[in-house]
């Protein structure tokens, strides 16, 4: 169900202006690629980000190697620099699930009536949450395989060989998501399309749930947890719960997924889940938006998610420390 979706697009689709709301470590890194390769981006930062990166640039470091672009930044709490939004012909949000409706509502005054939106979030739920508050279909994406993290303002790193899927939610891949696929292969960066994207939402929450909150607990990265007997029986638990969680949703994920997709992450190069680096810095992790959604579904069928919620609490006390 996965293809490029590229036939019949030309060099016109490289014009597409593309804006990135809320971009931190993906989408500085996707937004900076894009424009790396010749697309008309803006990154919607703020304060101090929106500062640094207006003044020096946006430096990436992609598997240990350096380059630099300068996007246009649109500083969100400056309204005279969000009146450029309503140029965009897209705009993905990219910020932290828990960031989604407070941003979603400090923009949608200033998003084109034509401008169309796209949800690259970890978490099954911010599609129709934006769809809920802009009034409009949204676009779901996920990116995998790569880790993103800002190492300073104005700097990211990004390590791994990762792609991103696109389509429309939760099923279809409409000719206005193919234009934007085009473009982005165009400029070099390695987008696909699907007709199930829900699907592959909850396919990425089994790699997510397995491997974000253990790393978060422990604070070691995902090669120690995968390689260690005791840890990786964790982490299947965690995803085996995950997959029944699904159903509540109608997507139906069994032991073939878990083993393909363990598989998959068990070859990457280590690397510090989102939640573990939040945790890490002192800020709010996703675990609404990861643990929290498979704790949901579950209690809707009936199935028990004892793991999850196991380690749901104690990373919960975390973040009630963090926020205090």
């Amino acid at each position: 169900e996965i293809s490029a979706c590229l036939v019949g697009f030309g060099d016109v689709y490289k014009r597409q202006r593309i804006g990135f709301a809320g971009a931190g470590g993906v989408g500085c890194y996707f937004g900076g690629m894009l424009a790396k390769g010749g697309l008309d981006v803006s990154l919607v930062v703020r304060n101090l980000n929106a500062e640094i990166m207006r003044k020096n640039g946006l430096k990436i470091t992609e598997n240990g190697q350096d380059f630099h672009v300068r996007p246009r930044i649109i500083d969100s709490n400056k309204s005279s620099d969000l009146k450029h939004l309503n140029d965009l012909d897209w705009i993905v949000f990219t910020c932290k699930s828990h960031q989604t409706e407070a941003l979603a509502n400090q923009l949608i005054g200033h998003i084109g009536k034509n401008t169309q939106i796209l949800s690259l979030q970890n978490g099954v739920d911010n599609t129709t949450l934006l769809s809920k508050i802009i009034g409009r279909p949204v676009v779901g994406g996920l990116s995998i395989r790569f880790a993103a993290h800002i190492e300073e303002p104005g700097h990211v790193n990004a390590i791994g060989e990762g792609y991103c899927l696109f389509g429309n939610f939760p099923t279809g891949c409409t000719a206005a998501v193919k234009k934007m696929i085009a473009s982005c292969v165009q400029a070099g960066v390695d987008v696909r399309g699907t007709e199930n994207i829900q699907r592959e939402l909850w396919r990425k929450i089994l790699i997510n749930n397995g491997v974000n909150p253990i790393t978060a607990i422990l604070q070691q990265d995902s090669g120690f947890v995968l390689n260690n007997p005791m840890t990786l029986l964790v982490v299947n638990d965690l995803m085996r719960e995950a997959a029944r969680a699904a159903a509540a949703d109608g997507i139906e994920l069994n032991e073939t997924d878990i083993k393909e997709l363990l598989s998959i992450v068990s070859r990457l190069a280590p690397i510090k889940s989102s939640m573990q680096v939040d945790i890490e810095m002192g800020r709010e992790p996703e675990l609404e938006a990861i643990c929290g959604a498979v704790i949901d579904r579950s209690v809707m069928i009936g199935e028990p998610a004892s793991v999850t919620n196991t380690l749901y609490r104690l990373l919960k006390t975390k973040t009630v420390s963090i926020k205090s």
